[in-house]
C-alpha cells in the first residue's frame, strides 16, 4: 500500500473558465509533483460526453473521467463515490480535480468535504486559472458568463494569471487590481503557458475564508455539441471553419486527421479566436467538442458535414 492509512490525502481543485489553460497548467503541475514522488490520481470532468483532456495527459498518473455533466450539478454524487473508491484503493496521496470550465468550484469543494470522505482528506486547495485576455474582455459576454468567471476566482486560494504575453503592462495591472478586489487574500502569479514554481502555491495554502453558503450559479444557455469525423478532412476547409466561428462559440477542442497527411492525428484547441494545434502520438477518436452560449447546433453540424463530405 502506497498511502499510509493514517495520512490524509491532499486534494487540489483546478478551476477556471473555458480555454483559460487548465490542462496546460495541469500537465506542468503533475510534472513537478512527480519529481517529488507524489502518487497522483486525476479526476477530470467534461461538459458533454467526450473527454478530450484525459486523452492528452501523460502516462504516469491514474486518470478518472466524469463526463456528460458538470461536477457542480448532476455529477456531484458521482464525485463523492469516485473519491471513496480512490481512498479505499490506498494508492494515492494527492487527488487533483480538473473541473469543466463552467463549474462552480465551491460545489466541488463541498463534495470533497462530504461526510463520507472528509476524515480521509485534507482541506482542498483551489487554484483558479485566469485567461488574461478573456478576463479583460469579460464584459463582452452575457452577465451569467462574466459572473461565473468572477465566482470561480472569488473562492480560489491562488490565481494563475495566464497568457500575459497577449496583453500589455497596463492591461495586466488592471487585471491585478480587479482580482485584488474580487479576492484580496489569494496569491496571484502572472505567467505564460501556466509555467510556475509549485512551491509558491504550497506556501500559500491557507484555510478558506470565503462564504460557503453561496448561491448556486447555473450556467444558463451554455451547451456543448460533439462531432465525429469518419475519415481525414481537407485542412483548409477546417481552418476556414475555425476562423469563422461565431463569438458565442467559447471553446473548441478535439482530434482530426487531414487528407494531406492522413497518418497523423492533430489535437486542436480553440478559444478567444485563437487556434492551437499539434500532432499527437496516440490513437484517439476523431471527435471535436464545441462549447458555447446558445449554439446553433444544426448550423454548426451542417458546416462540419460539408467539411467531412467535400
Amino acid at each position: 500500500m502506497i498511502n499510509n492509512k493514517n495520512e490524509k490525502i491532499s486534494i487540489t481543485i483546478i478551476t477556471g473558465f473555458l480555454g483559460s489553460g487548465k490542462t496546460t497548467f495541469l500537465k506542468h503541475y503533475i510534472d513537478q509533483l512527480l519529481k517529488q514522488d507524489e502518487k497522483i490520481t486525476i479526476v477530470m470532468n467534461e461538459f458533454g460526453n467526450f473527454d478530450v483532456d484525459s486523452l492528452v495527459i501523460g502516462e504516469n498518473v491514474s486518470i478518472k473521467s466524469l463526463v456528460n455533466g458538470c461536477v457542480c450539478c448532476d455529477l456531484n454524487e458521482d464525485l463523492v463515490q469516485q473519491l471513496k473508491v480512490i481512498i479505499a484503493q490506498g494508492q494515492t496521496n494527492h487527488i487533483i480535480i480538473e473541473a469543466t470550465g463552467i463549474a462552480h468550484p465551491l460545489e466541488i469543494f463541498a463534495a470533497c468535504q462530504d461526510p463520507a470522505v472528509v476524515k480521509q482528506v485534507k482541506v482542498p486547495q483551489i487554484i483558479g486559472i485566469v485567461d488574461a485576455q478573456r478576463f479583460s474582455k469579460k464584459e463582452d459576454y452575457s452577465h451569467s458568463t462574466s459572473h461565473l468567471m468572477e465566482e470561480q476566482l472569488k473562492c480560489s486560494d491562488a490565481m494563475i494569471i495566464n497568457k500575459v504575453d497577449l496583453i500589455d503592462d497596463s492591461g495586466l495591472q488592471n487585471i491585478h487590481n480587479e482580482l485584488s478586489k474580487l479576492n484580496p487574500n489569494a496569491l496571484r502569479i502572472a505567467t505564460t503557458y501556466s509555467q510556475i514554481d509549485i512551491e509558491q502555491l504550497h506556501k500559500h495554502h491557507y484555510s478558506k475564508a470565503f462564504d460557503h453558503h453561496h448561491s448556486h450559479v447555473h450556467h444558463h444557455g451554455i451547451q456543448s455539441m460533439q462531432y465525429t469525423f469518419t475519415s481525414p478532412i481537407d485542412r483548409q476547409l477546417f481552418y476556414q471553419f475555425i476562423m469563422r466561428l461565431p463569438d458565442n462559440v467559447l471553446r473548441l477542442k478535439g482530434f482530426v486527421k487531414f487528407r494531406d497527411l492522413p497518418e497523423a492525428i492533430y489535437e486542436f484547441q480553440y478559444a478567444m479566436g485563437l487556434p492551437d494545434y499539434g500532432i499527437i502520438n496516440k490513437e484517439v477518436p476523431l471527435t471535436i467538442v464545441l462549447i458555447g452560449e446558445e449554439l446553433d447546433t444544426a448550423r454548426l453540424r451542417n458546416q462540419l458535414e460539408m467539411i467531412q463530405f467535400t
